[in-house]
């Protein structure tokens, strides 16, 4: 291989990388809401077909999806601005008048119950409510005084039907 081939090769390995990841980002936050903020901003991630893929590897990325397709779930992911208490216990789904519970599973400083979370220190987690939804009516997720709402677009209720395994 000559030096301009690969440079040309590496050159456009990179941009496709970059443009992969970019996009990756991007569809993200289609299904991304944000709640919190004093101290720590979470970012919540619903789990669906289009997500998970992009959230975990395999072999975690087969157990995920799995979940998903059961359950609703959604993916925590934030950073402490200052040091915080965070309750992992108390956040719920509501939709049409029904309050959901959900149980928290720790990647990172997630664990069930209230967490120091040391300031700089990263939070990552799923919550898994207690029945599925149906994501094509709003719904807003809540974490004591704090909330966030859903509302999928009709585009991305397809992207999401699209992205499911067919079965």
């Amino acid at each position: 291989m000559t030096r301009v081939t690969r440079f040309v090769f590496i050159a456009v390995a990179c941009c496709t990388a970059s443009a992969l990841a970019q996009n990756a980002g991007d569809l993200l936050k289609n299904y991304t809401q944000k709640i919190g903020g004093d101290g720590l901003e979470l970012n919540l991630v619903h789990m669906n077909a289009r997500t998970v893929p992009v959230l975990f590897q395999p072999p975690t990325l087969y157990a995920m999806r799995a979940q998903a397709n059961e359950f609703t779930m959604l993916y925590v992911q934030g950073t402490a601005r200052q040091n915080v208490d965070l309750d992992t216990t108390n956040f719920t789904i509501e939709q049409d008048g029904e309050t959901i519970t959900s149980t928290a599973t720790s990647i990172r400083n997630f664990t069930r119950g209230t967490v120091a979370v040391p300031r700089g220190e990263r939070v990552d987690g799923v919550l898994t409510f207690a029945k599925r939804i149906d994501v094509s009516k709003p719904f807003v997720v809540r974490h004591g005084r704090d909330s966030a709402q859903f509302r999928f677009s009709a585009g991305q209720l397809d992207d999401i039907r699209s992205a499911a395994p067919q079965r």
